[in-house]
């Protein structure tokens, strides 16, 4: 799984990426981000699918403005330098199992 850290990394480890890329948005200072990445990581790790963690700690990370990323964690499918899919955390709750299923279900076809 990739680790991103900053917009210049996302541009060219997602945006520019040949393959479709699923994301986590997330901030290591958000308890339900923290809670949600271990789902993430297992995730990865169960699918042949290409993965990125971004980190959004920065508050002044053009990636919260540009993705209109109100919530973390939030998940994206980028495919072609575009978002092409995504799934929102709830404020004050995050994401859980049954959401990731029902994404994971949606975004299969573009990435098999």
């Amino acid at each position: 799984m990739l680790q991103v850290r900053d917009p210049d990394a996302f541009q060219e480890s997602v945006l520019q990426a040949a393959e479709p890329t699923v994301v986590m948005f997330w901030a290591t200072w958000c308890p339900f981000s923290r809670r949600f990445n271990v789902s993430f990581e297992k995730l990865a790790s169960s699918r042949p699918w290409r993965f990125a963690a971004v980190y959004l700690d920065d508050e002044e990370n053009p990636l919260w403005e540009e993705y209109a990323v109100e919530v973390v964690p939030t998940l994206g499918l980028f495919r072609d330098g575009k978002l092409v899919e995504r799934l929102d955390g709830i404020l004050g709750y995050g994401i859980d199992q049954r959401m990731v299923e029902e994404f994971v279900r949606r975004v299969e076809p573009a990435l098999v």
